[in-house]
């Protein structure tokens, strides 16, 4: 064949002479000069020859196009997958002379065929040869088309076409097997299948796909896919922890073949603590909402290589069970529970009464000496008891009266019947009578806090019950929280026995008038609307008074309740409005004394206390007669803690001495003392007081 090329390079004579005959027979001569081309005879699968025009036929430079078998070199234009053909092609010069160094581009039907390279592009060499491999596109492909190709010699297109036939392959895949059909766990083997191309070990490398069971989940993994060597594909199999039969699969354009791997299960090796969910719980009974008398522990079974294991039973045992802890609802003895697919294995810790630490351990069942425990439980707090519910404010008697956005803090601190902080997160809500308060706050180690800020609505039309009938100035704040009513644990078990005291709590409700009886516009904290029967008269020790109820809303059962408190606090204003008495007498004696000390209550405009923290000066306008007989001023003095205004909700305001004092008097002191309060916002007032 190379010497018919050669042949046909160097002289159109020899292309006619005998030897050739029978080959003319299945090829076609042809060429185009110019953008001209020539159509072959059908069924041949040589062209070359010359362009015409007009009848007279031109010499042009040419390209002479053959197919061959890519693997054979036979002659053929019949194109099967797995098996591509050869397109040659040979570019002359008008003279016959070849042209090398030209770029021929090749071209077809790209859903029958592709080229390699897929540039579909080569170079002439030195005698005027380019060639390229055509390849059916897929191993379903069937139909014919054309290759085309075209190359410029010196600004003229040659073209030239040959057709070919596109027929579909057969392919099977058979003796699909594993080196080592039972592998040991985390272990690997090669997976290998023959390719059969039309009945026979395919020569052309095929791209088989390989996948498993346990590849899909994880478990295991496996060469994605492999390409043919001597028509047969090999693959790896790795074991990632399947433990079981995995089915593998090859698969090849629409064929696939199975074959099953026996993998042992991993040993366990190790077990080790994950969680504790919760880390603290609330002790039995006093769960509730972000409370839990429950937690969740969680261990792992895994194996040497820290993988997990599944399907290992395990035994679970508590450190202690004081206070009735019980382990997956059982009070005494170990149980059991079975390693999941991750290797995760759980039990369900059930708090007691009392306030202990505790922990799990935890051991393999078919091998106790593998052996863990968790990290330390907390049975340490219970829900807010009503007993021990204490709200504070940081100043009772802020500037507020005229100014808005004066704050203090309004605290909270909350624990459970045995004294310990509530849980970490437990809600505190709050209702203010007026000005402006947070609506909430969360505990951190039992207590937690809102700000109070002044502002309208002041009350203006209040009463309290104290003699001062003071109707303005007075907020009252309701702090109140989820918990439980208290009761006196006679036998100290920590848990409300029947029969024992407890104290009956009825719906919370902001108390205006400070009268801990609920009336009319009050806010009322309903608890539950099946509450209706009396409540008890208030502990005769005063420990509610500042949790009143609303009577006829209790429910004669000891349990849950809204726990509360109740503070006032005043919105002060800096004008003093009362000062009593405002007149004193100096004593008369022999010898006349000369010192001389003088209370007072002082309030502000609504006969509450002036702001916390205002200070108090004094003018001396007294006088008096000395031994000499001179007429001279006395000194006036507050003694320590009496120049200031002190933190305070007392109605009628704050009591402050005031000193008046001369030397060698020979007469009573007498005249006026200028009191100015300052207050913290530097706002000043004043009043006088006489000494007669």
């Amino acid at each position: 064949m190379r010497e018919f090329f050669s042949a046909a390079v160097r002289s159109h004579a020899r292309l006619i002479g005998p030897s050739l005959i029978a080959l003319a027979l299945v090829s076609c001569g042809g060429g185009g000069g110019g953008g001209g081309s020539t159509s072959c005879p059908g069924g041949f699968l040589t062209c070359n020859g010359t362009g015409t025009d007009g009848g007279t036929t031109t010499q042009t430079p040419k390209v002479t196009m053959t197919l061959v078998d890519a693997g054979t070199g036979v002659a053929t234009n019949n194109l099967t997958s797995g098996k591509p053909l050869t397109v040659r092609a040979v570019l002359v010069s008008a003279t016959g002379l070849p042209l090398a160094n030209r770029v021929v581009t090749f071209s077809t039907n790209s859903s029958l065929a592709i080229f390699d390279p897929a540039s579909g592009t080569r170079l002439t060499d030195a005698n005027g040869l380019a060639t390229i491999n055509l390849l059916a596109a897929d191993l379903a492909s069937s139909g014919a088309a054309e290759v085309t190709a075209t190359v410029d010699v010196d600004g003229a297109s040659v073209t030239q076409k040959i057709a070919y036939a596109v027929s579909p392959g057969s392919v099977t895949l058979s003796n699909l097997s594993a080196n080592s059909s039972s592998l040991s766990a985390y272990g690997s083997t090669s997976v290998s299948v023959q390719v059969f191309f039309n009945g026979a070990l395919t020569t052309t490398p095929l791209t088989v796909n390989f996948s498993s069971g346990c590849d899909s989940n994880g478990k295991a993994s496996i060469t994605k896919s492999a390409a043919t060597i001597n028509g047969v594909a090999t693959a790896t199999y790795t074991d990632k922890g399947c433990a079981g039969s995995d089915i593998i699969t090859a698969s090849l354009q629409g064929t696939s073949a199975q074959t099953t791997i026996a993998v042992a299960a991993p040993k366990a090796s190790n077990i080790g603590y994950v969680s504790a969910n919760p880390s603290s719980m609330a002790l039995a009974g006093t769960g509730g909402a972000g409370l839990s008398s429950s937690s969740v522990v969680t261990f792992k079974v895994v194996d040497s290589t820290n993988n997990p294991v599944a399907s290992k039973a395990v035994s679970f045992d508590l450190s202690t069970r004081v206070g009735g802890i019980k382990l997956n609802n059982q009070s005494s003895g170990a149980v059991q529970a079975t390693s999941d697919a991750s290797g995760l294995v759980s039990v369900t810790v059930s708090a007691g009464s009392v306030p202990t630490p505790v922990w799990v351990t935890a051991a393999l069942v078919d091998d106790p000496t593998i052996v863990t425990q968790s990290t330390n439980l907390t049975i340490s707090t219970g829900r807010p008891t009503q007993d021990r519910f204490s709200l504070s404010i940081g100043t009772f008697n802020i500037e507020g009266w005229n100014r808005d956005g004066t704050t203090t803090s309004a605290n909270v601190f909350a624990f459970d019947r045995l004294g310990n902080p509530v849980a970490d997160g437990t809600v505190i809500n709050f209702i203010s009578e007026g000005a402006g308060i947070q609506p909430s706050c969360v505990t951190a180690a039992g207590s937690c806090s809102v700000t109070v800020t002044s502002g309208e609505f002041r009350p203006r039309v209040d009463s309290e019950p104290s003699t001062f009938s003071v109707k303005a100035g007075r907020v009252t704040i309701l702090a109140y929280a989820q918990g439980e009513e208290s009761f006196d644990d006679q036998n100290q078990n920590n848990i409300y026995d029947s029969g024992e005291v407890f104290r009956d709590l009825g719906d919370a409700f902001v108390d205006n008038t400070e009268d801990k009886v609920w009336a009319s516009g009050e806010r009322e904290i309903q608890f539950s609307a099946l509450n209706t029967s009396a409540c008890p008269a208030y502990p005769g020790d005063g420990r509610y008074a500042s949790a009143p109820y609303k009577a006829g809303t209790c429910d004669g059962v000891w349990g849950n309740a809204h726990v509360r408190r109740n503070l006032v606090f005043v919105l002060s204003s800096h004008v003093i409005g009362t000062v009593t008495p405002s007149t004193f007498t100096f004593p008369r004696t022999v010898p006349q004394v000369c010192t001389g000390s003088f209370t007072f209550r002082m309030s502000d405009i609504n006969n509450n206390p002036l702001p916390a923290g205002a200070t108090l000066t004094a003018t001396s306008n007294v006088t008096y007669t000395n031994d000499t007989g001179e007429t001279v001023k006395a000194t006036v003095s507050f003694p320590p803690g009496n120049d200031k205004i002190s933190n305070t909700n007392a109605p009628g305001g704050t009591f402050h001495s005031v000193i008046v004092e001369g030397s060698k008097c020979t007469t009573p002191l007498t005249g006026s003392i200028g009191i100015t309060v300052t207050s913290p916002s530097g706002s000043a007032s004043g009043a006088n007081l006489t000494i007669n």
